[in-house]
């Protein structure tokens, strides 16, 4: 009507009006092992992975027919299953964590004994950050702007998943062909006994991977 103006008259059509409303990127993301016991492999730090794969979880139903009520398959929920998760990176020179954090799963290799491993704790949990992208955040990292990783540590995170009582079940290595232009890449594969999801609700809030979101 005339003389009237409308509140939303001033929003974009898109609703991108600032950097909240912007999706989440899928490729600035840290992946942090927090191992139950001291002598772990993989101990508590933090890994630079290629890709990562397997967070989803399902519910399986229970179909349930009654009499008295036979228009109507009940359906209850069952019990919950949690897909594996597969963590892929480049071979780094000197870098057998994941080798050892496997041999703790079996006493023999090859002709070999695998020794001192009985009693050790193989599980831990593993937590998947994914971080806020730089555009969001401006120069507020709190660290000098040349050290890359102390950078990406500090940077606020978007999401984090986290699985408890993770072990490794699969460990691969790619193929080797001397006709090949790339780098020699490791995957294993975790299962796991839960998964938790948290959501950062505001860009820019200065929880960064250091600081945990879980209560362990």
């Amino acid at each position: 009507m005339p003389g009237t103006t409308s509140a939303n008259a001033a929003l974009p059509i898109n609703g991108r009006e600032n950097l909240n409303s912007d999706p989440t990127r899928n490729f600035r993301f840290l992946v942090e092992f927090q191992p139950y016991g001291d002598a772990h492999p993989m101990k508590k730090v933090n890994f630079g992975f290629t890709s990562v794969a397997g967070l989803s979880m399902a519910v399986e139903s229970i179909p349930y027919r009654e009499g008295g009520m036979n228009t109507t398959l009940h359906q209850i929920p069952g019990q919950a299953s949690f897909s594996p998760i597969t963590l892929t990176r480049g071979v780094h020179l000197g870098n057998n964590q994941a080798w050892r954090w496997m041999k703790r799963l079996f006493t023999a290799v090859g002709p070999t004994t695998a020794s001192g491993y009985a009693g050790y704790q193989f599980r831990t949990s593993v937590t998947v950050h994914v971080l806020q992208h730089p555009v969001n955040m401006g120069n507020d990292t709190g660290v000098p702007a040349n050290d890359t990783l102390a950078m990406t540590r500090n940077d606020p995170i978007a999401a984090s998943f986290r699985a408890y009582n993770a072990w490794i079940s699969s460990l691969a290595y790619s193929d080797l062909n001397a006709g090949d232009n790339a780098i020699m890449v490791e995957q294993m594969t975790l299962v796991h006994e839960g998964l938790d999801m948290y959501w950062e609700k505001d860009i820019g809030t200065r929880k960064s991977v250091g600081q945990s979101q879980f209560v362990l």
